[in-house]
């Protein structure tokens, strides 16, 4: 599956890098998408949340590929996908 279908159902995805962290430990999530243009030490809290919750993660997107795939005008570090 691509990213864009990934994140296309709004009722499983989770988008910014805050939700991400906030909710990493409520809900469980399948994959997290990480900017790899984001700034490194967001990318560096990212990845410990991820690697903290046994989530597995991505770093082959920009902001604006995740930001578009989330269905938002605008980029954004980090987006999940709920179970």
């Amino acid at each position: 599956m691509s990213m864009v279908d990934d994140l296309s159902d709004p009722g499983k995805r989770i988008v910014g890098s805050k939700q991400v962290i906030k909710h990493a430990g409520r809900f469980s999530y399948s994959k997290v998408f990480i900017a790899k243009d984001a700034d490194e030490p967001l990318i560096e809290k990212l990845k410990q949340t991820c690697e903290r919750n046994a989530i597995e993660y991505d770093m082959s997107h920009t902001m604006q590929q995740i930001g578009t795939a989330s269905g938002i005008e605008v980029g954004c570090a980090a987006a999940a996908v709920r179970r």
